[in-house]
């Protein structure tokens, strides 16, 4: 279940940068090196040069450096020191620098949110899920076109969805992303789908993203007794599945429903908490 918003972190939708979103748990960042790999692939696809040292041949990317910092900034916005924390990191070039001269990455970490649960969990609150059709620049890595095309639509998707009832006070809604007739994701986060004790998810190839908690997904699977495939999601073959949701740095979020087609979150919920937190 996650907390409320204690700080939210202010994305400017001028600026360009790629991201990873993170888990600390009691102090500790789950997964932090496969994180700033993928970081740092996502930095080189989109600037064309190595993030790994700056400019006065020194680590931008280490490890301890980036757990450090993500230790100040969580403390400076009165997180609690211990529990789970998610926290957002932005990597991108020096405003003030010509890039290819001098290779100079800019580090920001954002505080995101404070979880109730401890480690990786299945999210209490199930989303109603309304789809687009959009499509953002460098779709395979999360950047900054995704932070701000995810509010705009989940602005949009509110907007369109029903006014919640007195039975459900708390339906919120939250925009997926659509190619034609397939699902992609949601926002920055790898979509599932369950049908029966089949757990599939879209091709990295068809635009969907890749990313660390994905890969926890589909290494937890056998556990959970699913068989994983990655295929596309189809639009409309909504009404056969049974369960729909995404995974992100605080764990699975379930959709109760996806323009109309109804699920349910059994699976989902025994998935999330056999997620490997290291």
């Amino acid at each position: 279940m996650s907390g409320p918003h204690i700080k939210g972190p202010y994305i400017n939708p001028t600026q360009h940068f790629v991201f990873q979103r993170v888990h600390s748990l009691d102090g500790k960042i789950l997964h932090l090196d496969a994180h700033l790999d993928l970081l740092s692939r996502a930095f080189r696809q989109v600037y064309g040069f190595d993030p790994a040292f700056n400019s006065n041949h020194s680590s931008c990317l280490s490890s301890a450096s980036i757990a450090h910092q993500i230790a100040m900034e969580l403390r400076a916005a009165h997180f609690p020191s211990k529990g789970s924390a998610t926290a957002i990191i932005c990597l991108s070039t020096n405003d003030n620098s010509d890039q290819h001269t001098t290779n100079s990455p800019k580090i920001n970490i954002l505080p995101e949110r404070a979880l109730f649960d401890l480690g990786y969990a299945h999210s209490s609150l199930r989303p109603a899920g309304v789809t687009f059709e959009y499509s953002v620049p460098f779709s395979a890595f999360p950047t900054g076109f995704h932070l701000s095309a995810a509010a705009l639509f989940d602005t949009l998707a509110a907007n369109q969805s029903a006014t919640p009832s007195a039975a459900n006070p708390s339906t919120v809604s939250r925009s997926i992303r659509r190619s034609g007739n397939f699902l992609i994701s949601c926002g920055d986060s790898p979509l599932f789908a369950i049908r029966g004790r089949a757990l599939s998810s879209p091709p990295l190839v068809s635009g969907a993203i890749d990313s660390i908690e994905r890969r926890l997904v589909i290494e937890a699977a056998p556990k959970a007794r699913l068989t994983f495939v990655e295929e596309p999601i189809p639009h409309s073959e909504l009404t056969s599945l049974e369960e729909l949701f995404f995974a992100d740095a605080a764990g699975l979020t379930s959709f109760s429903s996806c323009d109309g087609a109804k699920f349910m979150s059994l699976l989902a919920s025994k998935l999330a908490p056999l997620l490997a937190r290291d």
